[in-house]
């Protein structure tokens, strides 16, 4: 194991959450599978998000999506911004062991 000064480490960070940061969208590129199973799984409506350059592990998310919950999202690039907006609707997931007052 190899150890570095803690400002080098604090520079390599910093570097790394600037270029989340650079890359736009609602949630860094580790999370953006999460987002869309969150979107796939809400209620029968129009969900729309806007992300960064999409991660090999969102687009195999997408993927299981439509196989599993036949959900499918419309992916549209934004040149302007070099991003991402994908829309859905979701499958209306219900929570049944929740109870009804």
């Amino acid at each position: 194991m190899v150890q570095m000064p803690p400002g080098d480490i604090g520079t390599q960070i910093a570097s790394i959450l600037l270029g989340e940061i650079e890359q736009g969208g609602v949630v860094d590129s580790t999370n953006q599978g999460l987002l869309f199973l969150l979107c796939a799984l809400c209620p029968q409506d129009v969900s729309k998000v806007h992300v960064g350059m999409l991660s090999p592990c969102a687009i195999e998310t997408l993927r299981h999506i439509r196989d599993f919950l036949g959900v499918k999202f419309v992916i549209k690039p934004d040149p302007t911004t070099e991003t991402v907006i994908l829309k859905c609707v979701g499958c209306g997931l219900k929570n049944l062991s929740k109870k009804i007052s």
